[in-house]
């Protein structure tokens, strides 16, 4: 079955999809309609066209009803005519969907075999630098949820200009659980918003995500 995990939250919920069908039978499984046939019709790669699908088929199996997903300016997405929030995430072979009726949702998700550690100045403060590097074993894993921590945080603000390493700030424990919760924190114009993150480990699959209340922002 490709919808792998469905988890209710607090006023929401998300949906993790592992892409293992053919082109067809997503379209079958996406129905599309309207606008989407026209934007379908314009990708080429076929994998972009089975990630495409996938998350439409898996859109629909979380809300049993057909809605279009349309982008802001700054690329976050948004449902037409709807008043629930949806975050989006892909990674090789997977999809997730994040959806809140109040709060404004980030969710982000990667395979936890990739090697990030070559890049971890570019996204870390060199405090966090120094708490992922403490526990050589867990070194990569800990980057990698510190990046998934950052990209949800970054898809939650209103705000495009965002430097991780500075604006961004994650504060975890032991991450030796396969899943939990711990805290982030965006630097904004007014002051530091605090943001509880959640995270889960399923499959090959590490995911991160949370919410915040819009208003918060200094924009």
């Amino acid at each position: 079955m490709p919808l792998i995990l469905r988890e209710n939250i607090d006023n929401g919920e998300f949906g993790l999809w592992k892409v293992s069908e053919e082109i067809e039978d997503l379209l079958l499984l996406a129905n599309l309609s309207g606008s989407d046939v026209i934007a379908y019709s314009g990708i080429s790669a076929q994998h972009r066209k089975k990630e495409w699908l996938a998350t439409r088929a898996l859109l629909r199996e979380l809300f049993r009803e057909p809605h279009l997903i349309k982008y802001h300016i700054d690329g976050r997405p948004y449902l037409e005519n709807c008043k629930v929030n949806i975050s989006i995430s892909h990674s090789t072979g997977y999809i997730a969907i994040l959806l809140h009726h109040i709060s404004i949702p980030g969710i982000d998700i990667e395979l936890i075999s990739r090697k990030v550690g070559k890049v971890g100045s570019r996204f870390l403060s060199p405090d966090e630098l120094f708490i992922c590097n403490e526990k050589p074993e867990f070194s990569n894993r800990r980057m990698l949820l510190h990046w998934c921590a950052k990209e949800a945080i970054y898809k939650m603000v209103p705000f495009s200009n965002i430097e991780f390493a500075t604006d961004i700030r994650i504060l975890i424990g032991n991450f030796t659980e396969d899943s939990g919760l711990f805290q982030g924190i965006f630097n904004d114009k007014s002051g530091p918003i605090p943001i509880t993150l959640y995270y889960k480990i399923v499959n090959e699959v590490l995911i991160v995500w949370g919410c915040v209340d819009g208003n918060r922002f200094h924009i």
